[in-house]
């Protein structure tokens, strides 16, 4: 059983680009090497597909075990898959908002996939797409979509009116909800 701590930096040294590759390959070919807990954590964290490909940058797909390279090869595809589609969603989503002159910017993981900051787009795992619109906008922006085929969530209400989005926002022809947010972060009391 491998420390926890040893876990997360061997996940960080693969994640990073300051980490020396032969080093690296050092670490992953030690035996035994608990590929086990890597896969736990990463999973956990939603970082395997980012693993997979920096380890596949670094030319270190040959540490993994055969079973597991061709498991996260696959994971990687369908997110892959996954994020191309969620391109295309938020395409049509800022397309829809700038034909109605709604001032928005994408955050978080949609924005970095639509901004193609990745060698490879698989990289990141986006659970929705969050978009900040501006305050005085942004019951027009709900109302826009919810015509357009999002319609509101069930039990996903905030009755706080400081809470940060709105109600989650689903379309059952989408891949994604949508969430909008009026402020980046919580208000301070």
């Amino acid at each position: 059983m491998v420390s926890t701590t040893f876990t997360y930096h061997t996940i960080a040294a693969i994640l990073s680009n300051t980490v020396p590759v032969a080093d690296l390959e050092d670490r992953l070919s030690s035996k035994p090497f608990d590929w086990d807990a890597i896969v736990v954590e990463g999973s956990k964290h939603l970082v395997l597909p980012t693993m997979y490909c920096q380890l596949k940058s670094k030319q270190l797909l040959h540490t993994l075990p055969e079973e597991l390279n061709h498991y996260l090869e696959d994971l990687t595809s369908i997110n892959r898959n996954r994020n191309t589609e969620l391109l295309r969603q938020i395409h049509e989503i800022s397309e829809l908002l700038n034909a109605n002159t709604i001032d928005h910017v994408f955050l978080k993981g949609a924005a970095l996939i639509a901004s193609d900051c990745y060698n490879d787009i698989a990289e990141r795992m986006v659970g929705d797409i969050d978009i900040l619109v501006a305050k005085d906008q942004i019951q027009k922006a709900f109302s826009l979509l919810n015509v357009n085929g999002y319609s509101k969530t069930f039990g996903f209400a905030y009755e706080d009116e400081t809470h940060r989005h709105l109600d989650r926002l689903i379309n059952s022809k989408k891949l994604a909800a949508i969430e909008l947010h009026s402020e980046l972060l919580r208000p301070t009391f």
